[in-house]
């Protein structure tokens, strides 16, 4: 078997497709693997730690790409993408709280493993990675988070295949975001992903089906306020079925529609606070797809989406959209946009869920060789139903995230600069528990790739 290697890379940030250079966002002040402002509240949400890795034509990090700074190993039929990114930084406020506030010194090492197929037909890819956070002054928000993913496509013949994903997951609920009680230490969340899916297209017409379910174990090593639900009573399971029908009206530009159904169901199935939330629900997008070049490719929808709580009958709503993707109409510019909304599960007492709209956007511009200046921003809003009885009213919590960042190349292989984060947030009710704090990350990070 021939195994080559090419030469070993450094760079600033792990390279994650249109996730790369815009990695400013702190995995420390995240705890959680999370790769920028707008990107980072969208994937706290989904309660799963992100791998960044790079996929073979991002091995520059935005520009032209450059075929001798190319990353990977080959072994045999597959390539290996191996990376460990090492952040170091101070962060001022690492409970988010309001003053007195604790500010310590972090430290995180993120390893990271892809193995991609080479194979003519059919592809496999094996992705691995972990988080390890240490703050010497606030021991309690030391985290260990790791992530091992399978997903392949099973090629029946042209344009009709297979597809299939499998997981695990463990991740660190982060203070001061979104769903989350103030507790000494952390909350962690295991997930265990499991997916299945069926594409086929029919000169322009294509259709996906998509059958997708997620089980979730919370673990609280320490004791949560009042407020917020226990682990036990959060355990559930989540399932979705969905079903996209397309037209590609031109090379590169599609339009859909895809109708879908999910159920949730707890393991308890009456919780602390004697509530029943098991619910099923149903949504409908419309959108479009846009591809121009290898550094342009944005994807939006529009829709609807609705969730029935069986033990009350009470429905909660809401619009939704979403926007993501790359331009790069300016040669210089990157931008990477982050939108979405959605109705999440909630894990505090005395609401039944809420409706998260996530608005961002993340950027790199090559001012002149070696520079390159990063950053992004992001604002976050979420809307808590009351449980219907318990005479609570409705709050939204509000969270602001900027960054920005400068990045020198003393040569190809080896960048250094600094990145400042900055994050607020508030709520329209203090009282019962939203937040109110300001805080501030710098930090000096570097990654190894090759």
């Amino acid at each position: 078997m021939a195994i080559r290697a090419r030469r070993s890379q450094f760079a600033w940030f792990p390279v994650a497709g249109w996730v790369l250079l815009s990695c400013v966002a702190a995995p420390a002040q995240a705890q959680v693997d999370t790769p920028s402002p707008a990107k980072q509240t969208i994937n706290q949400q989904q309660e799963q730690p992100q791998i960044d890795l790079p996929p073979p034509d991002a091995s520059t990090g935005g520009g032209t790409v450059n075929e001798s700074n190319e990353l990977g190993i080959s072994v045999g039929a597959f390539t290996l993408y191996p990376a460990l990114d090492v952040y170091a930084g101070y962060d001022s406020n690492v409970f988010a709280t309001v003053a007195p506030t604790t500010a310590s010194p972090v430290t995180v090492w993120r390893p990271t493993l892809e193995a991609r197929s080479e194979w003519a037909n059919h592809a496999l890819r094996v992705a691995a990675g972990a988080g390890f956070g240490f703050y010497p002054v606030a021991p309690t928000q030391n985290f260990q988070n790791y992530s091992l993913v399978a997903d392949g496509r099973l090629d029946i013949r042209q344009d009709f295949y297979l597809t299939g994903l499998v997981g695990i997951r463990r991740a660190t609920e982060a203070l001061g975001t979104p769903n989350v009680s103030f507790a000494q230490a952390p909350t962690v969340v295991d997930s265990v992903p499991l997916e299945l899916g069926l594409y086929q297209k029919f000169n322009r017409f294509f259709y996906q089906l998509k059958g997708a379910a997620v089980k979730y174990w919370y673990y609280d090593y320490s004791t949560i306020t009042a407020l917020g639900l226990p682990a036990a009573s959060r355990n559930r399971t989540e399932y979705v079925e969905a079903l996209t029908l397309g037209y590609e009206i031109l090379e590169g530009i599609n339009i859909f529609i895809s109708p879908g159904l999910n159920q949730r169901i707890y393991a308890d199935s009456v919780n602390i606070a004697n509530q029943q939330r098991d619910s099923t629900g149903y949504n409908m997008n419309l959108g479009g797809s846009v591809t121009i070049g290898k550094r342009t490719s944005l994807d939006a929808s529009i829709g609807y989406t609705s969730q029935a709580y069986l033990s009350d009958g009470s429905t909660t709503t809401a619009g939704t959209f979403s926007l993501g993707g790359t331009w790069n109409g300016y040669e210089p510019l990157i931008l990477r946009p982050a939108i979405s909304r959605s109705i999440n599960e909630s894990a505090l007492t005395n609401y039944q869920n809420y409706v998260s709209t996530v608005i961002g956007v993340d950027w790199i511009y090559d001012v002149h060789y070696p520079w390159k200046m990063i950053g992004g921003l992001s604002y976050n809003t979420a809307d808590y139903t009351p449980v219907p009885g318990t005479g609570t009213p409705p709050r939204t919590d509000y969270f602001f995230k900027a960054s920005i960042g400068a990045l020198y190349e003393v040569r190809p292989q080896y960048s250094i600069g600094p990145v400042y984060e900055y994050t607020q947030g508030w709520s329209t009710d203090v009282a019962t528990g939203g937040p109110q704090f300001n805080r501030s990350l710098f930090s000096i990070r570097l990654v190894i790739r090759r």
